[in-house]
């Protein structure tokens, strides 16, 4: 799964992400749904090959994610530098424990559970509600 650094605006980038997770909703489908997109929550770690999104200075690292009709993009701030990595449904896999893991294949990174799980309990039920519906259409 690709990892782009979307800090700056390339049509080519764009078009690619597109090709892989499908075009972004139209707000009209993002009211539908009721909402494509997570608060930012905490990073507390990286597999080691997305290891280089991890930041280089201390302190608090942020994430979000947002729904696409065939994926996710898992947006990672690293400073000034925000990168996107594409996670297709077919590799995605979230676990729930003590943390949230997010796996796209064998990669996978890592978020706190503080306030912000609470805040996206509502986001992570449609992302599983979509990612189940993504499934059945390929089935069928």
């Amino acid at each position: 799964m690709p990892i782009y650094n979307i800090s700056y605006r390339d049509k080519e980038q764009d078009k690619l992400i597109n090709l892989e997770l499908g075009r972004p909703y139209s707000i009209l489908d993002k009211i539908k749904i009721g909402g494509v997109g997570s608060r930012r929550m905490v990073l507390e770690g990286f597999s080691s090959e997305v290891k280089s999104l991890k930041s280089k200075v201390s302190g608090l690292q942020y994430g979000s994610i947002e729904i696409r009709p065939k994926g996710i993009i898992l947006h990672i701030n690293r400073g000034l530098d925000v990168f996107a990595w594409t996670i297709p449904f077919y590799h995605l896999s979230i676990f729930n424990g003590n943390s949230l893991k997010i796996h796209g294949g064998a990669d996978y990174v890592q978020f706190a559970k503080e306030k912000s799980w609470e805040e996206n309990r509502g986001f992570f039920e449609r992302l599983l509600r979509l990612k189940s519906k993504f499934h059945e259409e390929l089935i069928s």
